[in-house]
């Protein structure tokens, strides 16, 4: 079927900018602009190129029959759909920038940073919050319908998503993996003993440390890591200790650490890991957080709770910013307020409002020492309404004044 004629593409090109706010451009068979209708895009601060670069996208060399979602370093995402008549390919419609998710401040300033962009962020901000936010889904929605409007042909949505993610796979995978296999074989490099590892990670789980160094000298003198690098050696350490660390914070999990613990511990280990830039060091670091993961396993498989009280335990723990009720959490383990109220005391030794006050309290010393939130601020954020009631509490638990310890902690 032939494709509408030039003055219906740019209609399309048109509706589709007004309609969802992007910009769309019509590009012939050699990359060159022929149309646009960009009504209110701002370029972005961080990029050197020309709208006409994005004729770098056009392909004329198999070019597919389905609409394409393309990402650029920059984060921006662009919607191609190709135009055939008959077997000749004979250009693109593209629109876009759009993004997938609204970007913190900190991490665009780790984007420029990474590319070596040093531009002012106030700008930068600026124009990614200028941008539609527009999920992959819905953008290969809109990839459909313009198809439709083109072609009036029905795309289904999941074979597009399927074809697009089959695409970027190709695109990326450059090397056959069977002969990668087939070489490490030939000349003997294999990775450590699978059992091995499971006897590593099994030790963080029942937070045996003893175990876990036991483990740990095993695989370094007699198993060879794999190559998560060809480059960089210092990358390749970094990548093997990421991926040993994400194993650990799963394996500590397991054992009964706080999600939300094990978490944190990953992402502070994995920041500073990537701060190094000596080998050895980072290989410590590994270490370190591997014996963390299963000390703190340990730890917490003293106190063997019931269910429902660890699921409280969890709870107030990831939730300590917030107003928290024995109704709330009652309807959470689907007990009575009493019933849970009465099984709380019995476990713990406390009752349940002065335990959830004990963990306010505790992230109230961190809040002290290592923010400059205002007394009134912390008292706030805890969900504490009267602060001399939050002082009275904290002097309950600590002995001294917020003040006091702040001038004076204790440890």
């Amino acid at each position: 079927m032939p494709i509408p004629n030039r003055d219906h593409l740019e209609f399309i090109c048109n509706h589709m900018n007004e309609t969802f706010k992007i910009p769309f451009y019509l590009f012939d068979s050699k990359g060159e602009l022929i149309f646009e209708s960009s009504a209110g895009y701002r370029p972005n601060p961080l990029s050197t190129s020309t709208i006409c670069d994005l004729g770098q996208l056009v392909k004329n060399e198999n070019p597919s029959e389905y609409p394409l979602i393309k990402s650029t370093e920059l984060l921006e995402n662009y919607l191609v759909v190709n135009l055939k008549s008959g077997n000749s390919f004979i250009g693109s419609l593209i629109g876009g920038p759009s993004i997938f998710t609204d970007y913190s401040e900190d991490m665009l300033k780790r984007m420029s940073h990474d590319l070596g962009l040093f531009t002012d962020l106030d700008f930068i901000v600026f124009y990614y919050q200028s941008l539609p936010v527009i999920k992959n889904n819905d953008l290969t929605r809109i990839g459909i319908h313009v198809h439709y409007m083109i072609y009036h042909q029905l795309l289904d949505l999941d074979f597009v998503i399927q074809q697009n993610q089959q695409k970027e796979v190709q695109e990326i995978l450059i090397e056959n993996p069977d002969i990668e296999l087939s070489l490490r074989r030939q000349n003997a490099k294999l990775h450590h003993d699978h059992l091995i590892e499971k006897k590593l990670l099994n030790a963080i789980t029942k937070g045996n440390k003893e175990e876990l160094f036991k483990s740990l000298r095993l695989i370094d003198e007699e198993f060879e890591y794999g190559v998560l690098s060809k480059k960089s050696q210092l990358r390749n350490v970094k990548n093997l200790a990421i991926t040993a660390i994400t194993l650990s914070t799963r394996a500590a999990m397991d054992g009964g650490l706080y999600p939300e613990i094990a978490y944190s511990l990953s992402d502070m280990y994995i920041q500073r890991l990537e701060e190094l830039q000596d080998i050895n060091e980072v290989k410590k670091l590994q270490a370190k957080a591997m014996e963390d993961f299963a000390a703190r396993v340990h730890s917490s498989n003293k106190e063997h709770y019931s269910k429902p009280i660890s699921i409280c335990q969890n709870y107030i723990f990831n939730h300590v910013y917030e107003n928290i009720t024995l109704t709330s959490l009652s309807e959470i383990v689907e007990l009575t307020p009493n019933y849970l109220s009465s099984l709380f005391k019995k476990e713990i030794g406390i009752a349940l409002s002065e335990y959830i006050q004990k963990v306010k309290i505790e992230e109230a010393k961190n809040l002290l020492m290592l923010t400059s939130h205002s007394l009134s601020e912390i008292c706030a954020l805890l969900n504490f309404t009267d602060q001399s009631y939050f002082i009275k509490v904290f002097k309950k638990f600590t002995g001294v004044t917020p003040k006091h310890y702040k001038d004076t902690p204790i440890k």
